[in-house]
């Protein structure tokens, strides 16, 4: 998605463009206000929570890790209001536990690879 060191305004503003639609167009896809949409895209408001979906539907953002990087963005706009997945975490006390003892225990990048790599082995029930 080559999103590095972009805001999230900035990131909706390149990849609207590159699909070749306009802001008012955009704007109308999403259901906002072409006002609305030029605030986000400068920056000067956050992203909408509740229209995060629609924004990446609309960008044509369709791989997992691409929609990670998408709702990763957001949340940081957002203050770290991480739509995508603050209900899983406030759903599951042993994930904030988790999330805890990592940061207690100062983990790395390279730690959290390791255990993301370790779950994704794991097989889902059927």
């Amino acid at each position: 998605m080559s999103s590095e060191n972009l805001q999230f305004g900035e990131f909706v503003k390149q990849r609207r463009e590159s699909l070749g639609k306009t802001q008012k167009g955009f704007a109308a896809e999403v259901e906002i206000s072409p006002a609305y949409l030029s605030d986000i895209e400068n920056g000067n408001r956050r992203a909408p929570e509740k229209f995060l979906a629609r924004f990446a539907e609309a960008l044509e953002i369709t791989t997992q890790d691409a929609l990670n990087e998408f709702y990763d963005m957001a949340g940081v706009s957002q203050r770290g209001q991480h739509s995508d997945i603050n209900t899983y975490i406030d759903d599951k006390p042993s994930a904030r536990l988790a999330l805890r003892t990592a940061m207690e225990n100062d983990w790395t990048d390279d730690d959290w690879r390791e255990l993301i790599a370790r779950i994704k082995r794991k097989k889902k029930p059927d």
